[in-house]
């Protein structure tokens, strides 16, 4: 993804061996990596100039030194998108990374088809946190997005991906198919050669799609898919896309932050 190229990623927390683990997950994907160190400091001042993500990797019970790093970070690239990769959920931490200007909070229980979507849609200008913390805090942070100094990119959109939104749409057989493709990454193309179909009727599908579940784009509608499993089996039985498997999925694990 061409995304993936045009950020710089930053790696940043005390791990070293879950640092060197996220960074080949991420190659893998096309990320650019600039650099992987313990704290801000290490960093040089040659990547001011590009657009950059920073993962800050937290697994200790002191949040502290994340917040620092986190403040760190915005204070000396403004500019930059920064997400807090936890070891496990903490109920405090999500509102405190928020307020120090981080853009996402992950837990590493997710899969990894989960965490490169999330962190895409932080590229993209999304506010990505658990819903447990979405829940309990959307209405300070929709006031905080009004009252709060911190620049945030005019293109941020706002949708809220909720267990009652989940059950809304009936997607039927073939658009289960093709959101399965969306989930892996395939192209209107690949997908159309996939389930042996034209590419304008695959197009017309993902319209429907977004529409039905209510995204703007086809990585939010991926993320929904792995929010919400997916159970049915394609119609085609010439298909070859498996179902999706629950214990692979980041369900419940995801919301985007409304302004």
């Amino acid at each position: 993804m061409r995304r993936h190229e045009s950020f710089g990623t930053i790696l940043i927390g005390k791990s070293v061996l879950i640092r060197e683990g996220m960074v080949r997950i991420l190659r893998v994907k096309n990320f650019r990596i600039l650099a992987s160190v313990s704290c801000p400091d290490e960093l040089t001042s040659a990547a001011r100039s590009q657009q950059l993500l920073f993962l800050i990797v937290h697994t200790s019970d002191d949040f502290d030194l994340a917040i620092e790093q986190i403040e760190l970070v915005r204070d000396q690239y403004p500019t930059g998108r920064i997400a807090v990769v936890a070891d496990h959920y903490r109920q405090a931490e999500p509102d405190l990374a928020f307020q120090a200007g981080a853009a996402g909070y992950f837990v590493s229980s997710m899969s990894c088809d989960a965490f490169v979507k999330s962190i895409e849609l932080v590229m993209m200008g999304e506010t990505v946190f658990p819903p447990a913390f979405l829940s309990s805090s959307a209405p300070a942070i929709k006031s905080d997005h009004r009252s709060r100094t911190t620049p945030v990119a005019e293109t941020e959109r706002t949708i809220i991906v909720t267990a009652e939104d989940a059950a809304a749409p009936q997607l039927s057989p073939r658009e289960l198919v093709i959101l399965r493709c969306l989930i892996e990454g395939n192209s209107n193309k690949g997908i159309a050669r996939k389930i042996d179909i034209a590419e304008a009727t695959v197009k017309v599908h993902v319209k429907a799609i977004l529409r039905k579940i209510r995204v703007q784009n086809r990585t939010q509608a991926a993320i929904w898919g792995m929010n919400n499993v997916l159970p049915v089996q394609p119609a085609n039985s010439n298909s070859l896309l498996p179902a999706v498997d629950a214990s692979e999925s980041f369900s419940n694990s995801t919301a985007l932050v409304p302004r």
